[in-house]
């Protein structure tokens, strides 16, 4: 048996005496022989049979604890339709039991408003949940503005006073965020600092004015429980036009069609405008039109590189503020709370079509699907015939 220990071979082997060791004051010692007896300890044969028996087990556990974990992912991501999917019973705990489903399908329709009698524009919002089809059936508790997510897109001109009143009939408080606009605190829809949170039941009156500093892209959202309330479909987009003959006007992006995509997720969706492909609504354009997108960052948590295959687009504007000079891109990294003016030239033929969709590939998948299919965060440009 060959010994590794050089402290053991030291210990073993001999060492010859010189002269020098029969001096007077030396003492020379004679190594006792190592006694033959087996050692004790770890390395004894019940040592190592008691390690052997304590990897055994932990393989055994981590093994179980594998298979329960997969099971779990299996199960969360699994596709099923309708409203007897686990996901659509269930939403953060919540009991969807008696939630209507959605009777539009698509959101971010023009908010409308009447006049009051100084002149202020009075739009009525009405926070309520539904049960929101993301694609192919597939439903989630979405935390909605009159019934639709993205909810209404509020338009509006600088200089104008805006009024509106908010009736909240979710089950939980809330308030409302003017995401990008300059308000007074008591309108920015931060309980606890400028207002209070409004409970279920009851009304909120909210009363600013868009100055020319507010032209732009800008959006609304929950700013209370808003980490589930926010990104579940309670948004909106906040547009203010230039006045007539200023300078903002004169700057003012101009394109032949607009669009406005918020980019997020719904429950275990990756989606656009609220809706996973092939649920997304297309971008209409034609040969030569001059194409105006808005992205606007709805995910709580994560940013999503926008990629536009087949063409190139200058980002006009971030945050709603122009750029001094454009940048030309095809990929744009939009995180959560940024907006992105983008603009670009449809020179591709009729009947042309180009995906616009986030470049993390995992997210171009819907639950349940394989890598071979096209689903989630993908919309497509689609050229007129």
């Amino acid at each position: 048996m060959l010994v590794h220990d050089k402290d053991q071979v030291a210990e073993t082997t001999p060492r010859p005496t010189t002269s020098a060791d029969n001096l007077p004051g030396n003492i020379v010692y004679s190594p006792a022989p190592r006694s033959s007896t087996p050692q004790q300890g770890w390395f004894s044969p019940y040592g190592v049979a008691f390690i052997a028996i304590i990897l055994m087990v932990a393989l055994l556990s981590y093994g179980i604890g594998a298979s329960m974990v997969s099971a779990s992912h299996d199960i969360a991501n699994s596709g099923s339709s309708g409203n007897s999917s686990a996901m659509n019973n269930m939403d953060h705990g919540q009991s969807t039991a008696g939630v209507p489903n959605a009777t539009e399908k698509y959101g971010g329709q023009p908010a409308t408003y009447t006049l009051d009698p100084d002149g202020a524009k009075h739009f009525t919002f009405m926070a309520r949940q539904v049960m929101w089809e993301v694609t192919g059936g597939q439903r989630v508790l979405a935390w909605t503005i009159n019934e639709t997510v993205p909810g209404p897109t509020i338009r509006v001109t600088a200089g104008d006073r805006i009024h509106i009143t908010f009736m909240n009939h979710f089950p939980k408080a809330t308030a409302v965020h003017w995401h990008g606009l300059q308000v007074p605190s008591s309108q920015d829809g931060v309980p606890g600092i400028g207002q209070e949170p409004i409970q279920p039941g009851h009304t909120f009156e909210y009363n600013f004015t868009v100055h020319d500093q507010d032209v732009g892209t800008h959006w609304y959202h929950s700013h209370y429980d808003d980490m589930e309330q926010e990104p579940n479909g309670f948004f909106g987009a906040f547009l203010v036009d230039p006045r007539p003959a200023t300078p903002e006007a004169a700057s003012a992006i101009h394109g032949d069609v607009e669009y406005t995509e918020f980019i997020g997720m719904m429950g275990s969706f990756y989606t656009i405008n609220g809706k996973s492909f092939p649920d997304t609504q297309p971008i209409l354009v034609k040969h030569g039109q001059t194409v105006h997108v808005r992205l606007i960052g709805v995910d709580a948590i994560q940013m999503h590189p926008i990629h536009l295959h087949g063409h190139t687009f200058k980002v006009m504007a971030e945050d709603g503020h122009l750029l001094n000079q454009p940048v030309e891109k095809d990929t744009v990294q939009v995180a959560p709370g940024e907006t992105y003016d983008i603009v670009f030239n449809a020179w591709a033929a009729p009947g042309s079509i180009y995906p616009l969709h986030c470049h993390i590939l995992s997210h171009l998948m819907n639950p349940g699907q394989s890598g071979e299919e096209m689903g989630g965060m993908i919309a497509l440009i689609q050229y007129a015939k």
